[in-house]
């Protein structure tokens, strides 16, 4: 990610313009109960709110994200409610994971394809990913107004290629925003044991 990049979510967080990001993923939380607990890493976590739920429900999570405001509002949240999360600040276009490390890892709305390529590697045997994205979509939706942040129709599987899928998903969704629904692709793939 860019500087310019680095600073304009920064900014975002310190106006308060990411307050969708307050609240935590509902295809994670649909997907929690069937999930078996361990280590989670949340990319991309913003305000915190998916690493908080993950933490809640039992996991040991380590929470990433460029912009120190949201972290810092995330790390108040999580002792607020009594739970702890590994908050990271980095630029996670130079994270390399470690190996064989996560039993779960969430990436919600944040497209990195080099990242996503480690997800399989840095999986233990077993482990899941639970993957959202905007999607490009022919009519007018919420969310990114550029394609460089939506991925094609039929990437998100290309992009957990090396991980079994055991639910794959493509279409409109309702949103809180203006603009209509989200185009998201919606992806759980696990590694084989």
């Amino acid at each position: 990610m860019s500087t310019a990049d680095a600073d304009r979510w920064e900014a975002r967080y310190r106006a308060g313009d990411a307050a969708y990001a307050a609240q935590p993923s509902a295809f994670v939380l649909d997907w929690l109960p069937r999930l078996p607990r361990g280590r989670a890493l949340d990319v991309a976590c913003g305000l915190g709110a998916t690493a908080i739920a993950l933490a809640e429900a039992g996991f040991e999570v380590t929470a990433i994200d460029i912009a120190p405001t949201a972290l810092a509002r995330a790390r108040e949240e999580a002792d607020r409610r009594g739970v702890t999360v590994d908050w990271q600040c980095a630029d996670l276009a130079d994270i390399r994971l470690p190996a064989a490390h996560y039993d779960l890892i969430v990436d919600i709305h944040f497209v990195n394809r080099d990242l996503a390529a480690q997800f399989a590697d840095a999986l233990r045997p077993g482990g899941y990913v639970l993957f959202e994205q905007h999607l490009r979509w022919p009519q007018p939706v919420a969310g990114p107004g550029s394609d460089h942040f939506r991925l094609r129709p039929g990437e998100l599987r290309h992009l957990l290629w090396q991980l079994e899928l055991v639910h794959y998903e493509e279409g409109l969704f309702p949103g809180n925003e203006p603009g209509g629904p989200f185009a998201l692709a919606r992806a759980v793939a696990r590694k084989a044991v």
